[in-house]
């Protein structure tokens, strides 16, 4: 599906999640466009498989994770096809585990976490990622974010 000005200004507002539950009508306003004609956008992107689903971001901090971490796995070359698969679906559960990339490159999984602090930290390091013979791991912890979220999806125009 090719997408128009109006599929991506109304993605845009949808993605920046300005309102829970965002009204039609608001979203027709600022597109210049019917809410009944936004509607039927809005339902086609998402038969299209274009909006994948509707989240709720919480506050980590204020529900107790707010150490964030980037952990770098090097799974070890005797390991085989089926002990990987294994592990990575034992990981899709694992707890504090937000989201887990399978890189091109070095590293055979990359996932980023959100714990309370360092000891959950490790507790998790040394409950759950040693199952597994690791070649490598590296732990980078986050000390501030500077974007997340929505992704942009035309160039903002210089004024």
């Amino acid at each position: 599906m090719k997408l128009d000005q109006l599929d991506l200004k109304i993605l845009e507002l949808l993605q920046n999640n300005e309102m829970l539950m965002p009204k039609l009508s608001k979203i027709a306003e600022k597109v210049g466009s019917t809410s009944t004609t936004v509607y039927r956008r809005i339902e086609t992107l998402k038969k299209e498989g274009i909006i994948l689903g509707h989240t709720t971001r919480l506050d980590p901090k204020l529900i107790g994770k707010p150490l964030q971490s980037f952990i770098y796995l090097k799974i070890a070359s005797n390991v085989g096809k089926e002990e990987r698969n294994e592990f990575a679906g034992r990981l899709v559960n694992a707890y504090g585990v937000e989201a887990i990339y399978v890189p091109i490159g070095y590293w055979s999984y990359i996932l980023l976490a959100r714990h309370e602090d360092v000891e959950e930290l490790d507790r998790f390091v040394q409950g759950e990622l040693i199952k597994v013979p690791l070649q490598e791991i590296q732990i980078d912890l986050i000390s501030r974010t500077i974007k997340e979220g929505a992704l942009q999806l035309q160039p903002k125009k210089d004024h």
